[in-house]
């Protein structure tokens, strides 16, 4: 192998380990890249309103199964009274 080839290979190997040092913290843990981004698919949350984040958490928790069809409604009653 020639001088040129060597060197050729030398930074191929070292560009590709570049590569590979700089994408598998995100491969490895994409979880928690996303959450050091802030996570990205989730938008700004500071144009949703209280309440109306309130009852997103609330819509989600009935229907991962977390709420029953009662408490569920018992705290949406309690999030429309007015204060």
């Amino acid at each position: 192998m020639t001088t040129r080839r060597r060197r050729k290979a030398a930074v191929t190997a070292a560009v590709g380990s570049g590569l590979l040092i700089a994408v598998a913290p995100g491969l490895l843990g994409g979880g928690g890249s996303v959450l050091a981004l802030g996570g990205i698919s989730r938008g700004d949350r500071s144009a949703v309103p209280a309440h109306g984040q309130a009852r997103r958490i609330l819509d989600e928790r009935y229907a991962r199964g977390e709420l029953t069809t009662e408490e569920y409604r018992e705290r949406l009653r309690t999030q429309e009274e007015p204060r």
